[in-house]
């Protein structure tokens, strides 16, 4: 790899718990209750329940946008089935209209439309954490602090804070941890055996994480060490690199701005990273800029040994769709700088309730996005399920006191050691304005550099420095140095 001075910089703020490993998928949830219990920890203070003597609350109506379309496997109906009903006698008081998105729909601007329109969801699990700084200063999400602040599970240190400093503005909450994303690097130990290398012993540093997976490449067999994932998406796996590389793709202003520093040493010793594993090691696949579905593709059909993503994005594929054994895939940390930390990227879904809502709706929408994620027995219910229709949940839980692999069964017994390590040094993605609209304009500088055969560190940081700046002159308000 080309050598370039180094610098470290100062590193944003790790998540706030070691997560217990567990997953989640847009529904993390667990077992329907059926009773109507008073109070408990799994509902904010003060919530009226129907207990004894308890006044009955005053009927109120949601809509949500979860129901299960008829594409979806029957198994996954059910089980929405289940979980709806196990609310609905929690909480006989709430009726929710249960609508379902048609396939392919892009539910965050079909949410703007609908909220324009007067007919938007009370509640919905379509949120990331990277959006929500943007939606609370424009207004299409509602300040929920009340509710979020005298939520006894909050109170109980129960609730994951990794997520805090993207939900928390400006000390108001404007969301609820739905799921937590983690990304690493997927290992195909069968690819890696056949190349007569050893899965076990892999680098992790970029300049001999590069080396072995240029040894593993093989174009004249269809198999190749890396898929890099080079398309208009590259900014987010690059964040990543960029923190192993040191640095940061944005650091705080003391006004809440940012300042873009992808840019500086670490952000080019990256790019140049990514630019060595095409053209010096020979690592990648023939296209690397080729689409979402193609790199997919690469790694479950056993073409690509090493991809940066995560597990439940290729095993369900890998195992049912191609005959592949759960044995024959590892975990790998992120590859990283010499010296460096090796960071592994975590990020999340949240739940936002709409601002047009009434605040009977708003607690009825917060009740129902806290039975979904954090109801324990709902929780074991969705993990049990999911387990046994051969799709485990392998993620980090945002309950810190529940973990979904204690109930998955046939997983390597490694995996959970592995990921219960990677979650010690999981970090959250930037939580800027405008954050999305940086990782948008980035995109065609990172594909110029690497597919740029000759390109200098020099040549390299002059294009990143050039994006920066246009990124300050476009967002004033968001950036500045």
């Amino acid at each position: 790899m080309k050598k370039t001075k180094t610098f470290a910089l100062s590193m944003s703020l790790m998540l706030g718990i070691s997560m217990a490993v567990a997953g989640c998928g847009s529904n993390n949830n667990g077992g329907a209750s059926t009773s109507q219990p008073p109070a408990t920890s799994e509902t904010p203070s003060g919530t009226a329940q129907e207990s004894g003597g308890a006044e009955q609350p005053k009927d109120v109506t949601i809509v949500t946008w979860d129901k299960p379309g008829p594409s979806e496997p029957q198994w996954k109906v059910e089980l929405y089935e289940q979980m709806l009903k196990g609310f609905q006698d929690k909480y006989p008081w709430i009726k929710v209209d249960a609508q379902e998105l048609a396939p392919g729909t892009d539910a965050l601007q079909k949410y703007d439309q609908a909220l324009l329109a007067g007919n938007e969801p009370t509640v919905a699990n379509i949120f990331t954490d990277g959006n929500i700084k943007q939606r609370a200063k424009d207004g299409t999400l509602a300040d929920i602090t009340a509710l979020y602040e005298n939520w006894d599970l909050q109170k109980e240190g129960k609730v994951i804070t990794g997520m805090d400093p993207s939900l928390n503005i400006d000390g108001k909450w404007y969301g609820i941890p739905s799921y937590i994303d983690l990304n690493y690097v997927v290992v195909n130990r069968k690819l890696i055996q056949d190349a007569g290398l050893d899965p076990d012993n892999i680098p992790t540093t970029f300049e001999g994480f590069g080396e072995f997976a240029g040894k593993v490449t093989d174009a004249s067999k269809n198999r190749f060490g890396f898929g890099l994932m080079g398309m208009e998406w590259n900014a987010w796996p690059f964040t990543n690199f960029v923190w192993n590389a040191g640095g940061e793709m944005v650091t705080a202003n003391e006004d809440g701005t940012g300042r873009l520093t992808f840019a500086e040493q670490p952000g080019v010793d990256a790019v140049m990273f990514w630019h060595d594993l095409v053209w010096e090691y020979k690592a990648t696949q023939k296209n690397v800029l080729e689409g979402w579905q193609d790199l997919m593709n690469g790694f479950t059909q056993g073409r690509t040994a090493m991809q940066w993503l995560g597990l439940s994005s290729f095993m369900g594929d890998y195992v049912n769709k191609y005959g592949g054994k759960l044995e024959d895939l590892d975990i790998l940390t992120t590859p990283h700088a010499e010296g460096k930390t090796s960071y592994n990227m975590g990020g999340g879904g949240v739940w936002g309730i709409s601002p047009k809502a009434t605040p009977e709706q708003q607690e009825a929408g917060f009740l129902y996005a806290a039975y979904n994620s954090y109801d324990l027995d709902y929780l074991k219910l969705n993990a049990q399920t999911n387990a046994a229709n051969n799709n485990p949940i392998i993620l980090p839980s945002v309950r810190t006191d529940f973990s979904p692999l204690d109930y998955a069964e046939g997983l390597p017994e490694s995996w959970k050691t592995k990921l219960n390590e990677l979650a010690k040094t999981a970090k959250i993605v930037p939580s800027f304005l405008n954050w999305n609209d940086v990782k948008n304009a980035i995109s065609k500088p990172i594909q110029e550099i690497i597919l740029t055969k000759d390109i200098t560190p020099e040549e390299a940081q002059t294009i990143l420095q050039k994006c920066a700046d246009e990124l300050y002159a476009k967002y004033p308000t968001s950036f500045h140095k």
